[in-house]
């Protein structure tokens, strides 16, 4: 049986309490599928607005990029819009949308376990690949804010027999300077995109313990050569964050899992974030035997092995940008373009982030898991994107909305 839900949250009262392992690589785009699951929906659930919502003004509609009385005027039209859009690309997930204090959408769809009968909804987690780095990038920060690490720390403190790292240091693990080859080749045009370095891949076993896995992945890195001096090309790989992960463990004392907890999760109230799947997570549909292990248990680690949902995402972004996370000055290292002095670079990066102006993101697919969170530093607009099938298209139906939205750009 197939059923809708979409949110609008529109508030106009002021309220109190969001393949090549040495290649160059851009963010994950997927090519276009055709579906081939009927898609279900979840029952209806309310978010809470992420910020204090005030009335629309010409003044700030125009500073956010949008015209916010135009969409809150068209709301239902748009709504409608974006109800086919998931409709006709037979999305499974579950999407988040905000535009300023007067716009919330909200749609879950598709199986979370059709075993269990379980629908999608706001509560369901998933993994969400990418989005892991920016979590780690603030733990690292935060421990430098604790002078417990520093970023100039040459890595070689922390791995006294890797060859190469009194010439790496931690600042370059974050921005993806520091020439380590990735663990998880990366090919844009193929389908699948990621899959493990075929070194690793008969070796990375599903009945492995968490620990096993890393350490088969951490021997693996230190046998590899560099793929170019550290500091003077732009390389994204999974290795840097992999070995920012067993950082954070001996700087803060305990392992990576358990200072993320105490220092993020726990304070923020994400709940539902981790490492460990549970009776919540999202099962994995028109996946490959190909990419499946990207997902055992510790592959993922640090760099892309986060499990989450909408609702936590959003008490995330909320705390980021509200400064309850890291100081101002933290805050700004990790959304300053660190990439500007490089040589014919053309990619803006900070730590763990994206950045296109006041735009971050991170957007990938694991296996079946794709992902995207997106947001503007001064909050204007917040998307999220998880899905747990690879026959649906996360990148599509975002660049469909944005199409839809355009018309209201200012």
């Amino acid at each position: 049986m197939k059923k809708s839900l979409s949110l609008l949250i529109c508030l106009m009262l002021i309220a109190s309490a969001a393949l090549c392992g040495c290649g160059s690589n851009s963010e994950d785009e997927q090519p276009t599928t055709e579906p081939q699951t009927e898609v279900t929906t979840a029952e209806p659930t309310t978010v809470a607005p992420t910020t204090a919502p005030v009335p629309a003004t010409k003044d700030s509609a125009e500073t956010a990029g949008y015209d916010y009385v135009a969409i809150k005027k068209n709301s239902g039209d748009i709504i409608s819009k974006f109800d086919k859009t998931i409709e006709t690309n037979k999305f499974s997930g579950s999407i988040y949308m905000k535009l300023g204090n007067d716009f919330e959408y909200l749609s879950s769809t598709g199986d979370a376990n059709t075993n269990k009968h379980l629908d999608n909804s706001i509560n369901t987690r998933f993994y969400v690949g990418d989005i892991t780095k920016q979590f780690t990038a603030a733990a690292v920060l935060l421990l430098a804010e604790q002078n417990k690490l520093s970023l100039d720390d040459t890595i070689d403190k922390y791995f006294p027999d890797y060859e190469h790292g009194e010439k790496i240091t931690v600042k370059q693990l974050l921005n993806m300077t520091a020439g380590i080859k990735t663990y998880v080749n990366h090919n844009e045009i193929a389908n699948p995109s990621n899959i493990i370095n075929s070194d690793l891949s008969d070796l990375l076993k599903e009945d492995n313990s968490a620990e096993e896995n890393r350490e088969i992945i951490l021997d693996w890195i230190f046998d590899q050569e560099l793929c170019f001096e550290p500091g003077t090309r732009f390389n994204s790989s999974e290795s840097n964050y992999f070995l920012l992960g067993e950082i954070i463990a001996q700087a803060s004392g305990g392992s990576y899992s358990e200072y993320l907890e105490s220092a993020v999760f726990k304070p923020l109230g994400m709940g539902s974030s981790g490492f460990e799947p549970d009776e919540k997570m999202a099962v994995a549909y028109d996946n490959s035997p190909a990419t499946q292990n990207l997902n055992f248990s510790g592959v993922g680690y640090s760099a892309y092995g986060m499990i989450s949902n909408v609702s936590d995402l959003l008490k995330w972004t909320d705390g980021l940008l509200n400064n309850q996370v890291l100081t101002s000055e933290s805050f700004g290292q990790m959304f300053k373009n660190q990439l500007s002095g490089l040589k014919d670079n053309k990619k803006a990066y900070g730590y763990g982030v994206e950045l296109n102006g006041k735009c971050a993101s991170a957007l990938s697919r694991y296996d079946a898991f794709s992902s995207i969170l997106s947001y503007d530093t001064d909050k204007s607009e917040i998307y999220i994107g998880l899905t747990n099938n690879s026959s649906s298209d996360n990148n599509l139906v975002r660049s469909s909305f944005k199409k839809i939205l355009q018309k209201y750009a200012v």
